[in-house]
């Protein structure tokens, strides 16, 4: 069954697009030719620009730690751990529905995250994530759960496609399912020399 690795990296302050540009190129370029691979979507938080997010499908988890122990992904690294302010935050995450286009092709994606767990059940979350999709530019959502304790926690995530931060802002939601982290991400970040990528 597919799985998406969730990881969240925090960079030093000030690096901006050019300081950080290079080295996630290359890890981009290395992800794209490994076996189970299937794809990427990554981007900024609107909300901090010394976030970068990304949501890495495999075909199982198997592919993913293959990689993690390749030395593909250690020369990846060389480049991309001295950027890093924080240790990286990473988990897998089970969406159901998996990598809807209307989704992870929007421009921007709201991401609810329950990182102490869920006040009622997975099935009233996933409920409550789903009538986000009622609102205006709104083009749909998914959500799942960690496949493992984060913290002491399953993880549960909820996302959104929206075509506006602005949108998604405008948007009275009532999420009575646990206290909630909530960002947006730029999907179709524009960075030269990026196209398929």
């Amino acid at each position: 069954m597919p799985i998406t690795e969730r990881v969240i990296l925090s960079l030093q302050a000030g690096l901006g697009v050019d300081g950080w540009k290079d080295a996630l190129k290359t890890l981009l370029q290395v992800l794209k030719t490994q076996p189970g691979y299937i794809r990427t979507r990554w981007g900024p938080w609107s909300e901090d620009e010394n976030k970068l997010e990304l949501f890495i499908g495999w075909e199982n988890i198997d592919a993913q730690k293959k990689f993690e122990a390749s030395a593909d992904f250690q020369a990846s690294m060389v480049t991309l751990k001295p950027l890093l302010a924080a240790k990286p935050i990473v988990y897998f995450i089970e969406f159901s529905p998996y990598a809807p286009k209307e989704v992870i092709d929007s421009q921007f994606v709201e991401l609810i995250t329950l990182e102490k767990g869920l006040s009622g059940s997975e099935a009233d979350a996933k409920k409550a994530i789903e009538a986000i999709a009622s609102h205006a530019g709104c083009n749909g959502t998914t959500s799942g759960i960690s496949t493992e304790e984060v913290d002491g926690h399953k993880v549960f995530v909820g996302i959104a496609g929206w075509d506006s931060v602005e949108a998604s802002k405008a948007a009275t939601k009532t999420l009575n399912i646990g206290q909630a982290e909530i960002h947006h991400v730029n999907f179709r970040f524009p960075v030269k020399g990026f196209h398929g990528l």
